[in-house]
């Protein structure tokens, strides 16, 4: 196989390449999550960055917005409230003026968000996706109405408790694995499944959100961009962005990313990572993890069974959604 130079850019956790070598686009916000509860904001931040009400008459009919949640390079998540039903949403205000990033940035911004209302779209009512509630464009902005998901992200609520119990990781990967089986089914790949893109609502019930890096799939179609976040990249990903005459990827990154979340899950800390990026990425293409701290002693044999057979590097191997979930680790009576 011939090397190939690959220009990896990261970007609030996330890494995405241009053809250009240029910045990255499509960047998490607030930590990624775009409709989670981040933290309180201060007062003044309520209408400062607000696209005036001229440019986005439409939004301002229907709603009223409220504290800010994050912010990324190009975009803002608030607060808002339907004035008709006093229901409070997440807003992600999506600046595609280029007046912050550079036009090709813009313009693969305004690509990428259209092809996510599109994707969402597809996945109304699932319960453990996010709601797209509503969806307005101006020449400058786009604005994406979400259901709030006050608990905020599956990361912060891991960075809490540190670990969980098997039982409560049965029932997240449940969730997570059921939201999966579902995008698989109508061709769909996340490509960038992590706990900070998995809120939570009121009680605790899992939604996956961010498909800024999701796409659909055509027949036989296989994927060669590098994008995602480092420590959840499938081994098949960084191998065709470094070699050429390799297959691209489909759909089986994510059940590779399932067995990251999983194994994180479990003992708190992720199966790949060093403080070299490239030898954890060496470490992801030779499947070169261990259950070796004392976290693991108190689990089952079981759970660690389903975390290896997604934690495989040849992607023809790995366990599907549906295989997964008929895995005996979810046939365990509580």
């Amino acid at each position: 196989m011939v090397q190939k130079a690959a220009v990896l850019t990261q970007t609030g956790g996330a890494v995405t390449m241009r053809p250009d070598g240029g910045p990255a686009t499509g960047e998490p916000v607030g930590g990624s999550s775009a409709t989670g509860v981040t933290g309180p904001a201060k007062q003044d931040e309520i209408d400062s960055d607000l696209p005036s009400q001229d440019m986005a008459k439409e939004f301002y009919a229907k709603y009223d917005p409220k504290e800010v949640l994050g912010r990324g390079i190009s975009s803002t998540v608030r607060k808002c409230t339907e004035k008709n039903t006093g229901k409070e949403y997440a807003v992600k205000i999506i600046d595609i003026s280029g007046e912050k990033t550079d036009n090709y940035q813009a313009e693969q911004t305004k690509r990428d968000t259209i092809r996510e209302i599109n994707i969402l779209r597809m996945c109304i009512s699932h319960p453990q996706i996010i709601e797209l509630h509503d969806a307005f464009e101006t020449p400058t902005f786009i604005f994406l109405v979400f259901e709030l998901c006050k608990q905020g992200e599956l990361f912060d609520y891991l960075t809490q408790v540190v670990t969980l119990s098997e039982k409560r990781t049965r029932l997240f990967m449940k969730q997570l694995l059921t939201a999966v089986e579902y995008l698989h089914s109508k061709n769909i790949v996340h490509r960038d499944l992590k706990p900070e893109n998995i809120l939570l609502d009121d009680n605790l019930n899992l939604k996956v959100s961010d498909f800024g890096f999701a796409t659909v799939l055509g027949p036989n179609e296989e994927l060669s961009e590098l994008c995602g976040t480092p420590g959840y990249l499938a081994p098949e990903v960084l191998a065709v962005s470094m070699y050429d005459n390799v297959p691209g990827y489909r759909h089986e990154v994510d059940m590779w990313a399932c067995g990251v979340i999983m194994y994180t899950l479990l003992c708190g800390a992720p199966p790949f990572w060093h403080r070299k990026q490239m030898q954890m990425l060496r470490m992801i293409m030779q499947g070169n993890y261990k259950f070796g701290s004392p976290e693991w002693d108190d689990i089952t044999q079981t759970a660690k069974d389903l975390i290896s057979k997604l934690l495989v590097v040849d992607p023809r191997q790995r366990m599907t959604a549906r295989q997964t979930l008929n895995h005996p680790f979810f046939k365990i009576e509580e």
